[in-house]
């Protein structure tokens, strides 16, 4: 008898019962939330990178105007200098100037020439250099300049590019590019 019992079956009520569905006949979905993935916290921690070419040039006789509108961009971002010149850059008075203008940053030259098999590994060089806080000043021949921002730049996945150019009061900074911002992907 007590085996008839627990084989029993139980008469069905006029209305039926699930556990999944409320009294209001919906179905009750239990509220997931989740965590983002590791890219989006790393670009959400991520600082702009910009990059400034300068032709030797463009900065004119006296670049303290330039140099006070870079110090002010490597305030607010990590900056990075592409200069291109003739000769040796190392004494110019560009970066002598950066040198004064930003007395908490190394300015640091970093000579390049444009070889496309040996461009990454100096890419990734100033890359170390940004992340080390230093101010990287990569110093090219002229007339590689544009190839070699926009390789570095791309490298970096710069958000944007300045340009010094010349104006009748002197020198100034110009937009060149800008990064478009990347949709947001749940």
């Amino acid at each position: 008898m007590l085996w008839q019992r627990f084989t029993a079956r139980r008469t069905l009520t006029a209305e039926p019962m699930d556990n999944r569905w409320g009294a209001s006949g919906r179905r009750h979905v239990p509220l997931i939330i989740r965590e983002p993935e590791a890219s989006w916290w790393a670009e959400q921690a991520r600082t702009t990178v910009t990059v400034a070419a300068i032709r030797e040039g463009d900065a004119g006789w006296h670049p303290e105007r330039v140099v006070s509108r870079l110090a002010a961009e490597a305030a607010d971002d990590e900056l990075l200098v592409v200069f291109g010149s003739h000769g040796q850059a190392r004494q110019h008075p560009l970066m002598a100037e950066l040198r004064r203008c930003l007395p908490g940053c190394e300015v640091v030259p970093v000579p390049v020439r444009h070889r496309h098999g040996r461009l990454l590994r100096d890419a990734a060089t100033v890359e170390h250099l940004l992340d080390d806080g230093h101010l990287p000043v990569v110093v090219t021949p002229a007339n590689a300049l544009h190839d070699v921002t926009a390789e570095i730049a791309s490298y970096l996945r710069a958000d944007r590019v300045l340009r010094v150019l010349q104006t009748s009061d002197g020198a100034e900074l110009h937009q060149v590019w800008q990064r478009a911002p990347e949709p947001s992907v749940s």
